[in-house]
């Protein structure tokens, strides 16, 4: 299940963002009030920052390293932590 801001690679090799929306329905005495969500493909510029992210992600696992990536709610900023500063944090 995904979750709302969820970054996904999908099958076509385009990374997007879950996001959740409104479904308005015409008619409905609930018009608005129902929620989806959906996956939106992300720019270009996300695209290619996503993937060299990834690929760094990759590289540190394949040395054995676990690293958490974050992306800020402005998506303007990613963060990767290695498990030892996490586990320091709480």
């Amino acid at each position: 299940m995904a979750y709302d801001g969820e970054l996904v690679k999908m099958a076509n090799g385009r990374w997007a963002r879950f996001q959740r929306c409104q479904v308005y329905r015409p008619g409905v005495d609930d018009a608005g009030e129902t929620m989806m969500l959906i996956a939106v493909e992300l720019d270009e510029r996300y695209q290619r920052l996503l993937d060299e992210a990834a690929d760094s992600l990759a590289d540190y696992r394949q040395r054995g390293i676990v690293v958490q990536a974050t992306l800020d709610d402005g998506a303007q900023r990613l963060t990767l932590q290695t498990e030892l500063q996490s586990s320091a944090v709480n």
